[in-house]
């Protein structure tokens, strides 16, 4: 019995190890394939999915009196920049633009949980050279 338990609890941390390292890859480094189906799920889903999305967002933040128009703009808007991201990335898909495939919005598709923004990857930090 105790033997069980150490197996499924060394295939249960192994597995979480292994795609955690997956996922971390997926980050840094994507596919064209990846990119293209990013660019089409955004395209078809994004405002359908990230304008409810952020209603509830700042409906709970702001309470519903403030939350939901504020939240309706707010989604409105983020879905029409998900959208042309989306057509951007399905039409740029064979060209390594960002570097490495790199998703543009953070969260990568617009059913995953998250508010949505720039991806921090492509936001130009200025270098010590730059500084007057």
């Amino acid at each position: 019995m105790k033997m069980t338990v150490r197996v499924v609890v060394l295939a249960l941390v192994m597995s979480m190890a292994l795609t955690t390292q997956a996922v971390a890859g997926e980050l840094t480094h994507s596919t064209r394939g990846q990119k293209a189906l990013r660019g089409a799920a955004n395209l078809t889903l994004g405002l359908f999915i990230e304008w409810p999305k952020m209603i509830c967002y700042e409906a709970r933040e702001q309470g519903p009196l403030l939350g939901i128009p504020s939240g309706f703009l707010a989604g409105f808007g983020l879905g029409l920049m998900r959208m042309g991201v989306g057509a951007y990335e399905l039409v740029t898909f064979p060209v390594a633009i960002p570097d490495d495939y790199r998703p543009i919005l953070s969260p990568r598709y617009p059913f995953e949980p998250g508010r949505t923004v720039v991806s921090p990857a492509l936001i130009a930090r200025p270098q010590e050279g730059d500084r007057p």
